[in-house]
C-alpha cells in the first residue's frame, strides 16, 4: 500500500518492539493517538512527528506552510500548545539557497507566531533525495494537562469541523489543474485551490484548548490518513468505545464532492488535513459548535460515543452499515491521473 502502514502491520512489526518501556512515558506509540505524552516533574510533555512534506505544485512557500500545519495540527490535539522543534532537512542537490530561503522564512514565520523556537536540527544536501519527503521533524510542548483519543467516553458528542475530502481536492486541484479547468470549470477550480490555507487545524485547536479540555472537549483528533471515517474509526478504537455517526451531519462542501466524484473517490474516505474531529461533553456541544461557527468555520455535530457492545456505525437513510478501517482513496487517483497523462 501507498501512504502509512497499515494497522495490522504497526501491531505486528512495531507497538511491541519500542525499547525500553519508561513508567514516565504515559501515552506511548498508539493506533489512533497523534502525540506520545512524557511525564515531567508533574506537567507533561506531548511529542508528535512527521516527515517534512514540500509539495512543489504548492509553491514553496504555501509547501513550506503545508508542512508546518500538518505537524501543529497533530500536536495541539493533546490540549498542549507547541513549544519546541527539532527539525531534519534532508535537502535534494538541485535545491537552491534561494529556494532553501522560501521554505526556511515560512517555517521561521509560523514557528515565531505559535511561540516555538527551533531548538536543535539537521541540515544537508544529498544525492539521491528527492521532493516531497525531505526530512523530519518533531515538535514538542509541556502543560499541567492533556487529552488524547483515549479519553474519549460514551456518551460525548462528535463534533467535525471543516468538510471532508478537504486535502484530497486540493492536491487533486493543484496536481491536475488544466484536468479540473476542463471537466469543472475555472471556477470550481480557483474556489478549490483557494481552500488551501484552510488545510489546519490549529486555530480550532487552540480555541478548543482555550474553551476548556478534558472536563468539556475530551478528545482532538485531525481527519488525515483514511479520512473521515478511519479517523472516527480511530476515536473509537483508541478509547475502546464504538461510535455512531449520522450522514446526513457530515459536511461535503460542493466543490469537494465534484472533484471527488471526477476523480471517483470518496471524501469520506480520502486524506483531509484541516478537518478536525472533536469529542464533547454533550451539554456543551451545541455552545461549541456555535463558536465554531461564530469564527467563520463550518462546523456539524456528526453522532457520538456509544459502548463498545454497539461497535462503529454509520447510519445513512435509516439503515445502519459498520465502519471499518480501509485505505486512503487518494494516493491511488494521482497515481491513476499520472498513468493517464492529466496535468
Amino acid at each position: 500500500m501507498i501512504g502509512k502502514i497499515s494497522r495490522k502491520f504497526f501491531e505486528e512489526n512495531i507497538i511491541n518492539r519500542i525499547g525500553a518501556v519508561r513508567k514516565d512515558v504515559t501515552v506511548p506509540p498508539r493506533n489512533g493517538v497523534d502525540v506520545g505524552i512524557i511525564a515531567i516533574n508533574g506537567s507533561y510533555m506531548a511529542v508528535t512527528t512527521d516527515p517534512l512534506y514540500i509539495d512543489r505544485s504548492f509553491g514553496f512557500k504555501k509547501a513550506a506552510w503545508f508542512a508546518f500545519h500538518i505537524l501543529a495540527s497533530d500536536l495541539f490535539t493533546s490540549g498542549i500548545r507547541a513549544s519546541y522543534m527539532s527539525i531534519d532537512l534532508n535537502l535534494p542537490e538541485e535545491i537552491t539557497d534561494e529556494q532553501f530561503n522560501e521554505i526556511w522564512d515560512v517555517i521561521h514565520g509560523e514557528c515565531e507566531k505559535y511561540g516555538i523556537e527551533v531548538v536543535t536540527g539537521h541540515t544537508a544536501r544529498y544525492a539521491g533525495v528527492s521532493f516531497p519527503m525531505v526530512g523530519g521533524v518533531t515538535l514538542m510542548g509541556v502543560g499541567d494537562k492533556y487529552i488524547t483519543t483515549e479519553n474519549a467516553s460514551p456518551g460525548d458528542v462528535i463534533i467535525m469541523a471543516r468538510s471532508c475530502g478537504l486535502e484530497a481536492s486540493i492536491i487533486l486541484a493543484y496536481t491536475f489543474p488544466e484536468y479540473v479547468r476542463e471537466k469543472l470549470g475555472n471556477n470550481t477550480l480557483k474556489a478549490i485551490q483557494n481552500k488551501f490555507y484552510t488545510m489546519t487545524c490549529v486555530p480550532e485547536e487552540l480555541m478548543a484548548i482555550d474553551y476548556g479540555i478534558g472536563d468539556r472537549i475530551t478528545s482532538m483528533h485531525d481527519a488525515t490518513e483514511g479520512g473521515l471515517l478511519n479517523s472516527v474509526y480511530e476515536i473509537g478504537y483508541a478509547s475502546g468505545n464504538g461510535v455512531m455517526i449520522k450522514y446526513n451531519g457530515i459536511i461535503i462542501d460542493n466543490d469537494i464532492a465534484a472533484i471527488c466524484s471526477l476523480f471517483n473517490i470518496n471524501p469520506m474516505r480520502s486524506i483531509s488535513e484541516g478537518t478536525l474531529l472533536l469529542t464533547v461533553k454533550p451539554e456543551y456541544a451545541n455552545e461549541f459548535t456555535e463558536m465554531l461557527r461564530k469564527n467563520g468555520v463550518n462546523a456539524s455535530i456528526i453522532g457520538e460515543v456509544t459502548e463498545k457492545a454497539r461497535g462503529m456505525k454509520l447510519v445513512q437513510n435509516g439503515k445502519e452499515s459498520e465502519i471499518n478501517p480501509e485505505e486512503d482513496q487518494l494516493w491511488g487517483a494521482v497515481s491513476d491521473g499520472i498513468r493517464r497523462g492529466l496535468k
